[in-house]
């Protein structure tokens, strides 16, 4: 590929689906730190009436200025399962839980209205009583969410609201990530050998395993779609950050960095790649685009002999409504109606449970690495908010959040959430090796 590097700039303004979104977000958390008598009293009785009681596995105590919840009853019969113990600080906890759900809750926990020592014993126990949580329809609850999922359902990842997505999770410095990622810099699932392995090795191993899918020539070009730091990009250029890594290793003349939204790729590149590769990027597509994202996909690849690989985060079809995480069923149909079934599967494999021992790794980094590293980041990248009179509390809310991917380990753990690697050729790829063994 040429050197060249192509800028698209930022020309997509804010949408007002996504600032109604956020005039509503803030009159809710308004309303939700007021901690109005009334409104927490009813939110605590719907949390413990219609869904706590309701336990069927597991064992949960709830902590109170004026009492303690303990569920199931005393009365209930001897249950076998995880134990965990949640300390109420502030009782807009319940308005949060009861009007926002799970995501309540780790904003509850990243704003210190709630304590707990042990975070994956208390998802295991919520996700092992999934349907009943699922059960809770309050008042509350639609009053709270009913303008937010009009405001931001169907215009989810428009090119002008995905920037805004995108950036709530990725926009903090490359010093912070740097702090609990392998030195590879690859922020995705990797592929263990054994429980004890080693995090860059398991990166690495994924990675050739993508490769040996992709089946990858010399003399391809691969169009890869969110490369994150080029740790992918490197790889297949020495086989067969990412600008500032990829000049370190005397690449650039292989590799080429374009800052764009997959939708605006130019038209020259119209079926010029052989391969194609996407490594959990689909994720922040949403479900209204998946049939966009292929066709951009398929109009890119080659018409012959094309082959493909992608990495997405994947969740059971019962539980797909309203997330952003789609289900496999939904990725097969979308990639067959983009390419009027000229891209086929040839293979597919669920990493999801190597997802969690990753999880853990990429926490006890972050927590060794916070003091030393992390914090220093956060300063350098906001000074005036992290340095400021309120400084302290934003670093400790910063770290809580985080934390919560404990949430993100016990799915993949439970297997409610997997990470599937799906291979794609062009019908008739006659060239392509059958790697069914690996």
């Amino acid at each position: 590929m040429s050197k060249q590097l192509l800028d698209t700039p930022f020309r997509h303004s804010l949408s007002l689906t996504s600032l109604a979104d956020q005039a509503w977000n803030y009159l809710s958390e308004t309303v939700i730190q007021a901690g109005w008598s009334p409104i927490t009293k009813l939110s605590e009785a719907a949390v413990v009436a219609s869904l706590l009681r309701n336990l069927s596995s597991g064992h949960l105590r709830i902590l109170t200025s004026s009492r303690i919840y303990t569920f199931p009853d005393h009365s209930t019969e001897e249950q076998t399962g995880y134990r965990a113990e949640l300390r109420v600080l502030n009782d807009v906890f319940w308005v949060r839980l009861c009007s926002m759900g799970d995501l309540g809750f780790s904003e509850a926990y990243m704003y210190g209205d709630v304590e707990c020592d042990d975070l994956v014993s208390l998802f295991r126990v919520f996700l092992d009583n999934r349907e009943e949580l699922s059960n809770m329809d309050s008042r509350v609850s639609f009053l709270f969410q009913l303008p937010q999922k009009l405001t931001s359902y169907r215009f989810l990842n428009t090119i002008s609201n995905s920037r805004s997505n995108i950036s709530a999770h990725y926009d903090i410095s490359n010093d912070m990530f740097a702090g609990f990622l392998s030195k590879d810099m690859t922020y995705s699932c990797a592929i263990f050998d054994d429980l004890d392995g080693d995090l860059v090795e398991a990166q690495m191993r994924k990675m050739r395993h993508i490769l040996k899918k992709a089946n990858i020539q010399p003399g391809h070009r691969v169009l890869e779609i969110g490369s994150g730091w080029g740790a992918m990009a490197i790889l297949i250029a020495q086989t067969t950050l990412a600008r500032e890594r990829i000049a370190a290793v005397g690449l650039e003349d292989r590799i080429s960095v374009h800052l764009m939204d997959y939708r605006d790729m130019p038209k020259h590149w119209e079926g010029i790649f052989d391969r194609f590769i996407s490594i959990e990027m689909m994720e922040a597509v949403g479900a209204e685009f998946l049939v966009t994202y292929w066709q951009k996909v398929n109009w890119a690849l080659k018409k012959r002999g094309g082959v493909g690989v992608v990495q997405v985060i994947t969740m059971p079809e019962a539980l797909f409504p309203g997330s952003c995480v789609p289900t496999v069923t939904l990725l097969l149909q979308s990639m067959r109606e983009a390419s009027k079934g000229t891209l086929t599967v040839d293979s597919m494999t669920n990493i999801g449970p190597h997802y969690a021992r990753t999880l853990r790794e990429w926490r006890r980094r972050f927590l060794d690495k916070y003091d030393d590293v992390i914090i220093p980041a956060l300063k350098r990248e906001y000074p005036e908010v992290m340095s400021g009179s309120r400084g302290q509390s934003e670093i400790e809310i910063f770290k809580r959040k985080w934390i919560c991917d404990c949430y993100c380990e016990v799915g993949f753990t439970t297997r409610t959430l997997g990470d599937h690697i799906i291979t794609f050729t062009r019908e008739g790829c006659i060239d392509y090796d059958c790697n069914t063994f690996e």
